[in-house]
């Protein structure tokens, strides 16, 4: 057993992706391929596919790029870019980390990666890069070829948190409620932050509950 760890990652509002701004409602992008050189000027040929519409799709031209309809087969259509290599978009953030992107799909509003890496460090640091491409970062699925499902790790989902409930956690943290026995109670926490004891413990069970349930979902 190798121990690697399958990701899925979904990456809202992609900024360096030339894909993904072809998405639109009725059309959503189902693979993507590349073909890079070992020269780093030469340029990086990407093909996408589109599918899912009635008729041919429309796509932009979008800085300066041309994209050419090269080919189609049961509703699906293939489109051909060329562009220059090293932009940091989602694809080469990965491939940096040492990853080969293994799925890529897109809609309107975010593109989904999946990947194989080799540890969970490696997977937070993917992660916290992938953080300064989009507008926000979801980790969707988290598999690992482990011998017991004992060994598997678990990956919490940091993004369900609203800052609140982050904010919230972390000065229950810091000021020891959740140790055994307590350093601060609920109260001591709450005039911390300048709320209400209901309010802190409201926002705590919502930010409990979002985290258990990634942590019983990946059991």
């Amino acid at each position: 057993m190798s121990g690697r760890i399958l990701a899925e990652v979904e990456v809202f509002g992609p900024r360096s992706c030339h894909v993904q701004p072809h998405a639109d409602e009725e059309w959503s992008v189902s693979s993507v391929s590349r073909s890079v050189t070992s020269a780093a000027a030469d340029p990086v040929i990407e093909e996408f596919t589109l599918k899912g519409g009635d008729g041919p799709p429309s796509v932009l031209q979008t800085d300066g790029l041309n994209v050419d309809h090269v080919f189609a087969y049961e509703q699906r259509h293939v489109f051909q870019l060329s562009r220059a290599a090293g932009q940091g978009c989602v694809c080469e953030r990965i491939e940096a980390a040492g990853c080969v992107v293994h799925e890529f799909t897109a809609d309107t509003e975010s593109l989904v990666v999946t990947f194989l890496v080799d540890d969970v460090p490696t997977l937070r640091e993917i992660v916290a890069d992938l953080q300064s491409e989009g507008e926000a970062v979801k980790l969707r699925r988290l598999l690992e070829d482990t011998p017991t499902e004992a060994d598997r790790p678990v990956v919490l989902d940091r993004a369900k948190l609203t800052s609140r409930q982050r904010e919230v956690l972390a000065r229950a943290h810091e000021m020891g409620y959740f140790e055994h026995p307590r350093d601060a109670t609920a109260g001591d926490v709450a005039d911390a932050l300048d709320i209400s004891t209901s309010t802190f413990t409201e926002h705590l069970a919502a930010a409990q509950r979002k985290l258990l349930d990634d942590l019983l979902d990946s059991c």
